[in-house]
């Protein structure tokens, strides 16, 4: 019973680091303390057209329009990666983040619009 109770908790203990990536990312202060981390085992799209990038972006942000994901995701990309989208209104990423759980990516997150960020814009 004992190492029964034992290997529970080691369990539980294991399984609550591999969850760890619960963070919501969709909260402007999470995400900007991300893209300031040194990690970067993480995609962050812009999945607006090329021009909406040109004009004015996230800092970090890679663009891949959302109607060619998840084909266009960089080569290599793992289903359980963190990948967080984000768009002009916050429609766009939504569709994305869909297309790219339907193709089984299971650590996806949508940011919604632009115009929650509240840092500055990258040309």
């Amino acid at each position: 019973m004992k190492k029964t109770l034992i290997l529970f908790l080691l369990m539980s203990v294991i399984t609550g680091f591999a969850a760890a990536e619960s963070m919501d990312y969709k909260d402007p202060g999470n995400l900007k303390a991300l893209l300031e981390s040194d990690r970067s085992d993480y995609l962050f799209l812009d999945v607006r057209t090329d021009a909406e990038y040109a004009a004015g972006h996230i800092p970090s942000s890679i663009n891949i329009p959302y109607d060619t994901l998840p084909k266009a995701l960089p080569e290599g990309t793992e289903k359980d990666q963190l990948i967080i989208l984000y768009c002009r209104s916050g429609n766009r990423s939504g569709v994305g983040t869909r297309a790219l759980v339907r193709a089984g990516y299971t650590n996806v997150q949508d940011f919604g619009g632009i115009s929650r960020w509240r840092g500055p814009l990258e040309k």
